[in-house]
């Protein structure tokens, strides 16, 4: 198979990897997606929000967010460009569903999410080295 297209199972793999586990609430397995150094701004409508320049930080910071009652993220499409065999850029798009309890009422939060990601290849394992996360837009719901 063209080194290419494994590449970018591989990579689409590493991003739903990242979607999967943050339904479940598991930001302890970002240490097997984003490099110990990782590279994070956070925008929320284009203001820098959140910043971390390691995975440690990261995950505490996350997890300071608190865990939602039930949450859904779904990945889009994923743009890929090859700088060399061993590092590449893309952009990922996703939509995270979040229910979260606000007054005693289940209230749905919907975002619209762009990742812009820097991905490394070291000892043949791709990872996920520098990322922007951009909250285009939010909406919220109160649920029944």
């Amino acid at each position: 198979m063209d080194f290419r297209m494994q590449d970018r199972m591989e990579l689409k793999t590493l991003v739903d990897f990242y979607a999967t586990e943050s339904d479940k609430n598991n930001q302890d397995c970002y240490v097997e997606i984003f490099r110990p150094d990782i590279k994070l701004n956070v925008y929320f409508g284009g203001k820098l929000g959140m910043s971390a320049t390691d995975v440690q930080d990261m995950i505490r910071q996350y997890k300071a967010f608190g865990a939602a009652k039930v949450s859904f993220h779904m990945n889009g499409q994923q743009n890929v460009d090859f700088i060399d065999e061993n590092n590449a850029t893309g952009t990922c798009y996703a939509l995270a569903t979040l229910v979260t309890e606000q007054d005693g009422k289940d209230v749905l939060t919907t975002h619209a999410v762009r990742y812009y990601d820097k991905y490394v290849k070291i000892d043949g394992r791709w990872w996920i080295a520098e990322r922007e996360q951009h909250f285009e837009w939010s909406t919220n719901q109160t649920l029944g």
